[in-house]
């Protein structure tokens, strides 16, 4: 037997983002969380503008490993998480400022599943 934990979902990618991003922020301790392309534009994002910003200059060197001086000036005090999605869109970025996203992978399946109508 599956439990479905999703109480509301949408079948407008942007909404459905939006639901997914707000399920994820409420049971982390993030203060921010995006999905970000690669060229670093905010696809979809909950948080200041200037942290969405940081998140969008930072997902994808995150993502793979690599912390810059930049990086870590830009997020002292806390926390940057980043993971790549695969998509039709090509590689596109969960990231998140904060100490802890809570299941940060199954997020990530959830965008990837999203992204997935739009072809």
């Amino acid at each position: 037997m599956t439990t479905e934990r999703r109480t509301t979902r949408s079948s407008n990618k942007d909404e459905a983002l939006r639901l997914l991003l707000a399920s994820v922020k409420e049971r982390s301790q993030v203060s921010s969380i995006a999905v970000i392309d690669a060229t670093g534009l905010v696809i979809s994002g909950m948080g200041s503008v200037r942290e969405l910003a940081i998140l969008g200059a930072l997902a994808e060197p995150v993502a793979s490993g690599e912390v810059s001086e930049l990086c870590e000036r830009l997020t002292r005090g806390t926390d940057v998480m980043s993971k790549a999605v695969p998509s039709s869109l090509g590689t596109i970025y969960l990231a998140a400022l904060g100490t802890r996203v809570g299941r940060m992978h199954e997020a990530a399946r959830g965008v990837e599943r999203i992204l997935a109508r739009v072809a």
